[in-house]
């Protein structure tokens, strides 16, 4: 008995070991920083240290600088990643002052090791919402002196300035752009999220969930794996030397094990909102600013139906518009989540159309 115990015990350590030395390993076969202007450091309400990078514009800057943040257990790397599309340098080009923000947790800003950390290793979704997204708006301002700010999110990203939208009476954001953020979780069905929901007591009493590591560990051949993953990228429109370095350098590590099980909480009632019965949007059709939708048509992670639940609360107009990126639409290839970032063809289908919405509104 104690035998066998022991051995189970060797086997855990054992695997345990393997997934955290291939994680760093797979890192650092990719690793090529990030190329911004400038990184500022500043802090919460609550004593969390952020980082922003800066990207300064190509010529004269417009009015209002952009921020973009990015999503669940990612970093700067979503819209930065070396040797693919980047939103940022896009922006940049065109003449925008660019912020690429990092959420508590995440990249350059105060995060959790592996093996020690000196700041919790939980933290929720309303931590986001309410501390780190007002902080990163007012670093912007204060740093450049603008009257307000244009917010670009990548699902998660998206999700909280939908959430800030309707919680702020003046959200100081002159227009704002999601990119594969399912606002309806009761639309999800998703291999991912399944595995998710089964390893929520991995959160419960472990603070490190697995699921980035395992993802780091086959970050070589992830690109095979597009039909477990279903929706997180689509093979045809994203290089595969891409999707390994995205895998390897956006996802975050280590992440708050309490903010899986906020989404855990949001796949399994289907409701994005607090616990209460409410949701985060309810008072969104209030807001004045113009909000532009963007979803992927075979994103599984963000499916169509769930990233228009937004556009169908709102309404359509010329202020609040929603598009679904894929060969219904126009596009060369159907787009998956992070297609939206990194795919083949962004920089002639979808970052035109994010630059002609924040020209729009440059006002």
């Amino acid at each position: 008995m104690l035998g066998t115990l022991l051995t189970i015990l060797f086997i855990i350590v054992f695997v345990k070991a393997l997934l955290i030395i291939s994680a760093y390993f797979w890192q650092w076969v990719y690793f090529s920083p990030t190329r911004q202007d400038e990184t500022h450091y500043f802090a919460t309400s609550d004593g969390w240290r952020l980082a922003i990078h800066r990207y300064h514009p190509t010529g004269p800057a417009k009015r209002h600088p952009v921020i973009l943040c990015h999503g669940l257990s990612s970093n700067r790397y979503s819209f930065a990643l070396p040797g693919a599309p980047s939103l940022a340098a896009f922006l940049q080009r065109h003449g925008w002052d660019v912020w690429v923000a990092e959420l508590r947790g995440s990249g350059e800003s105060d995060h959790p090791g592996v093996f020690r950390s000196d700041v919790p290793y939980t933290w929720h979704f309303e931590d986001h919402l309410h501390e780190d997204v007002p902080a990163i708006i007012n670093q912007v301002l204060e740093l450049t002196g603008a009257p307000a700010v244009d917010w670009v999110g990548h699902s998660m990203g998206g999700l909280l300035v939908q959430a800030y939208l309707a919680a702020t009476e003046n959200p100081l954001i002159v227009s704002a752009v999601t990119l594969g953020s399912p606002t309806d979780f009761s639309r999800m069905d998703n291999r991912a999220f399944n595995l998710l929901l089964r390893l929520r007591w991995v959160a419960r009493y472990y603070p490190i969930f697995p699921l980035p590591f395992i993802g780091r560990s086959v970050s070589p051949f992830a690109h095979r794996l597009h039909d477990f993953f279903r929706g997180l990228f689509s093979a045809p429109n994203v290089y595969p030397q891409t999707i390994s370095k995205f895998v390897a350098l956006a996802a975050q590590l280590v992440t708050s094990g309490t903010l899986w099980l906020d989404f855990g909480r949001f796949v399994e009632t289907g409701v994005f909102g607090p616990g209460d019965g409410t949701t985060y949007i309810e008072k969104l059709p209030s807001s004045k600013v113009p909000l532009l939708i963007m979803g992927g048509s075979k994103d599984g992670l963000a499916p169509e139906a769930a990233v228009k639940a937004a556009g169908a609360i709102t309404g359509d107009s010329a202020e609040r518009q929603c598009i679904i990126l894929g060969k219904g639409s126009g596009c060369r290839e159907d787009y998956g989540h992070v297609d939206l970032l990194v795919g083949k063809r962004v920089e002639s289908e979808v970052f035109p159309l994010i630059l002609q919405w924040v020209e729009n509104h440059d006002r």
